[in-house]
């Protein structure tokens, strides 16, 4: 997964890009924008890849989310995923309360970039992520 900072409070998360600096970046770039103390938005980009982790691979992840989870609560506004097939929009959808549980923030699932953008921008100037997710289409 490749993180894109440069648009901060808007930050992409590529996750069908590899970063070659490796995974431990990700976590630092993590870290330095919840050290902002500002509120942003994750939009996330391609399909995950079907890799697998290991379990020192998972277990590593939640341990990083349980020691920054009021952070994650605090100032990630959601995760605005954008899933062009109806379908994977309509799975991902049910699948939201499960990620917002283990994550501490909600997913938005939107149907194109363009639409997260717009969605990003409605999340920062203070719209509640379930007025969102309310008058959109089913999938």
């Amino acid at each position: 997964m490749l993180v894109d900072d440069t648009q901060f409070p808007i930050v992409r998360m590529h996750y069908n890009r590899a970063d070659d600096r490796g995974d431990e970046v990700s976590f630092q770039i993590f870290e330095r924008l919840l050290g902002r103390n500002q509120p942003f938005v994750l939009v996330g980009l391609g399909a995950e890849a079907d890799q697998v982790q290991s379990n020192e691979e998972r277990k590593r992840l939640t341990l990083w989310m349980k020691r920054n989870r009021e952070a994650l609560h605090t100032y990630v506004r959601a995760m605005v995923y954008v899933e062009p097939s109806p379908a994977k929009r309509f799975l991902a959808k049910t699948s939201a309360p499960i990620f917002q549980k283990f994550w501490g923030y909600p997913i938005v699932v939107s149907a194109s970039e363009a639409e997260a953008e717009g969605v990003a921008a409605r999340l920062l100037a203070g719209e509640q992520p379930a007025q969102i997710e309310a008058e959109q289409p089913d999938a």
